[in-house]
């Protein structure tokens, strides 16, 4: 049995982190990961063609959008721990917020990197091989949910926001990252099943 230390962190009870965000971007990576391996398939199956190719650059976004996923995984919970610390030390209001806002910022760009990988969707079907496509589907249902999950993570901790201006502000950016990824979800599906 393979050992991965990132779902024994997640499953302790005796550990605050990692948590939901950070297991929203880790389901992304997931996602990025299967896309990874529908890519390198078609690059082994077409390495005679000279050039660098339309795989080699879905592989270098590819492989770029999952040091984002990691980073945004472990800041996730940085930014929790943050958050919880500022909250019980009895810190002015403003490093409160600043902690808060970035409890909220940082599933808001896991949102934001799950629509970009959305986006790989509809040329990797375009170019591979129909029996691939089943993948390309399981790719977009884990990362519609991961999409979801930070988008829970993010509204959750914007119920902590007591300014009314900020609080509706964020709640617009979220409002518009659902449309996004709704867009991003719907286009990469389509691009699969027509």
């Amino acid at each position: 049995m393979m050992h991965d230390s990132f779902l024994s962190d997640l499953s302790s009870p005796e550990r605050p982190v990692p948590g939901g965000g950070a297991a929203a971007a880790h389901a992304g990576a997931v996602a990025l990961a299967l896309l990874e391996k529908i890519v390198r398939v078609e690059m082994r199956r077409r390495q005679s063609v000279s050039g660098r190719s339309l795989w080699e650059d879905l592989l270098d976004q590819i492989s770029s959008l999952t040091q984002s996923l990691y980073r945004l995984r472990d800041e996730d919970g940085m930014s929790y721990m943050r958050l919880a610390e500022t909250k019980t030390s009895g810190k002015k209001e403003a490093v409160i917020l600043a902690a808060l806002k970035e409890a909220i910022d940082c599933p808001m760009k896991i949102m934001e990197e799950t629509h970009k990988a959305l986006g790989h969707v509809p040329q990797t079907a375009q170019h591979c091989k129909k029996h691939l496509l089943s993948d390309l589907l399981v790719v977009c249902e884990i990362l519609e949910g991961a999409n979801r999950a930070a988008g829970h993570i993010a509204r959750t901790n914007l119920r902590l926001m007591a300014d009314p201006i900020l609080k509706a502000d964020y709640q617009n950016r979220l409002s518009g990252l659902n449309a996004c990824g709704c867009e991003a979800l719907k286009g990469a599906k389509a691009s699969i099943i027509g």
